[in-house]
């Protein structure tokens, strides 16, 4: 048990204090939610020490080497704070360029602990030791269980004086993250670590066997239909068609769009009514394929009664719950195997009834309201069965996983939900269009694309039309919808605007046909002319800063309150 009076934010202050008298003045910051302990930490600890000196840049890549720069100008250890995930390896070039130049960096990022590595859960990489031969040292972090191993660590971290090239500093940060919310709980780790193996005693045959044991009992069967690629969905289809419980679909199933008659489009929102959630209550949950974008529909997922399976045709562990009993089968054995005829929901008319009530206010406010949500619902009710859409990570892809409603189109849907990392997305692509797609629409915020500015130089060598939907709203306004926007660092640390008025000019180097959107009007003035044209083209939604966050958080409060 964790003692009290040490939580995330009084450690990541012990360690940056540590680093401070260790002669560390400048520290250089990228954006995240896992690394909010470190950047509330820091900042108050520059409000009382003028000496303290913070660099911002959304961009790991370069801030590694804006980091090593300013260390080998200096000759004084620079160290570099990121978020998990890929945000950690796009600092791997500065780092092997420190260590070939002798230059210390101290590298603070922070990670997910071990009970979410392997398991399918966001943005939770293998990160311990990742820079291996090319640091000095490498140390993880837990969150310290007593005065004595706080001071072991801080005494690894005073190691720092004596560094000539790169350290590894990885700190494992548990929820909650932020200090309003108390000091962070070891006990849910502790109690998911104990469900790992929920599976691994039970042979799949026998699994195959309960599992149709339970559908033909249950009387309340949900579907979740988690990440699948287009062949995988083929195959599921008519499988699914003749299933007669309900189903929830994720934009990365491929079914989000049109899907079933029994499909619950907007669960994520619908999961907020109290009113909702008194009839939706299922006994058996199967899901297929794993990696949900939706944070409220894993919590729920990890905190429901019912029995759960999770199909999927590899064998690895996609349940961050550790609650679920994993099938290893391809689908089309679960198929043949597993009757749909044996799944039901009884009285199923009633939860139908109450999700197109919330769904009806959704189209009602979306309809007339400007923001990343609107915005995106908008673009994808526009698209054809033929084209490709890569939907960016961060904001684009759960304004349409939590927004999007039943369109009468099957596009197929590319994202990097293996990292969830914004790095590399434009370039994802791009390959697209080597495809049997028609034209690829890609949609992504306005950071997400200036981590990737030079991969435009790639759409000379589309085969296909490359549509870019840019959601410009200044920054990683994400964190404006997490408890980072409460923050006093929360524009300086969190969202970070780039100061990048528009992209007109970008569109202008590369010879881009450009447009721009500020309104509905607007947008539907030129999405048909985007959509329709041959040629490549750029398409600038430009939302005010928070404005448009505020406007959903309003929206989710309103469906909070819904008498349905």
């Amino acid at each position: 048990m964790h003692t009290s009076s040490i939580n995330n934010v009084v450690w990541a202050r012990a360690l940056l204090d540590t680093l401070r008298a260790s002669g560390v003045t400048d520290f250089c910051v990228a954006p995240g939610s896992r690394s909010a302990p470190l950047a509330i930490a820091l900042n108050e600890l520059a409000q009382c020490d003028a000496q303290i000196a913070i660099h911002t840049h959304f961009d790991e890549r370069g801030l590694g080497f804006f980091a090593m720069s300013l260390s080998r100008s200096r000759g004084e250890p620079v160290a570099v704070i990121t978020t998990s995930g890929t945000a950690v390896a796009n600092l791997y070039p500065a780092v092997i360029e420190a260590w070939e130049s002798c230059v210390p960096l101290v590298l603070l990022t922070a990670d997910r602990p071990d009970y979410l590595i392997h398991c399918g859960a966001n943005q939770a990489i293998e990160q311990k030791h990742l820079f291996q031969k090319h640091t000095m040292y490498s140390h993880n972090f837990t969150l310290p269980t007593s005065q004595e191993m706080l001071r072991h660590q801080q005494h690894t971290v005073a190691a720092v004086k004596s560094a000539f090239r790169p350290i590894h500093l990885n700190c494992q940060f548990d929820e909650p993250l932020y200090p309003e919310n108390g000091r962070p709980g070891a006990t849910d780790a502790l109690g998911n670590t104990a469900r790992a193996d929920i599976s691994s005693v039970t042979s799949q045959d026998d699994l195959v066997q309960q599992l149709k044991q339970h559908l033909k009992s249950s009387q309340r069967t949900l579907f979740v239909l988690g990440g699948l690629l287009p062949r995988q969905a083929a195959m599921l289809a008519p499988w699914l068609g003749r299933a007669d419980g309900l189903v929830f679909a994720d934009i990365n199933s491929q079914f989000r769009f049109g899907g079933f008659d029994n499909q619950l489009h907007l669960l994520d929102v619908s999961l907020l009514n109290p009113q909702f959630m008194s009839a939706f209550n299922p006994d058996c949950i199967v899901q297929f394929g794993g990696r949900l974008v939706s944070k409220r529909v894993n919590q729920f997922l990890a905190c429901a009664s019912a029995r759960y399976w999770l199909v999927n045709e590899r064998d690895i562990n996609l349940d961050p719950s550790r609650r679920a009993h994993r099938l290893t089968l391809s689908l089309p054995d679960f198929c043949k195997q597993v009757s749909p005829a044996l799944s039901r929901w009884k009285a199923k008319s009633v939860v139908l009834q109450n999700h197109e009530s919330i769904a009806e206010d959704v189209r009602t406010n979306l309809s007339v309201q400007w923001h990343e949500a609107s915005i995106a619902c908008t673009v994808a009710s526009e698209l054809s069965t033929q084209d490709a859409l890569f939907v960016g990570n961060s904001l684009a892809i759960r304004m349409l996983d939590s927004w999007l409603p039943q369109l009468d189109i099957q596009p197929a849907v590319f994202s990097n939900r293996g990292a969830s990392g914004i790095d590399g997305l434009l370039a994802s692509a791009v390959a697209l269009s080597h495809g049997t797609c028609r034209q690829v629409v890609v949609l992504l915020g306005d950071t997400s694309l200036l981590h990737d500015l030079n991969s435009l130089a790639l759409l000379s060598k589309a085969r296909k039309p490359i549509k870019i939907v840019v959601l410009n709203n200044d920054g990683g306004r994400i964190f404006g919808m997490l408890p980072a926007g409460e923050q006093t660092a929360y524009e300086s640390l969190f969202a970070m605007p780039p100061g990048q008025s528009d992209f007109l000019n970008v569109a202008r180097q590369f010879s881009l046909a450009y447009f721009c959107a500020t309104e509905h009007g607007s947008l539907r003035a030129v999405l048909g002319t985007v959509l329709s044209s041959p040629e490549h083209a750029l398409l600038e939604c430009k939302i005010d800063g928070d404005a448009g966050v505020e406007r959903i958080k309003l929206l989710m409060t309103r469906l909070q309150c819904l008498k349905i």
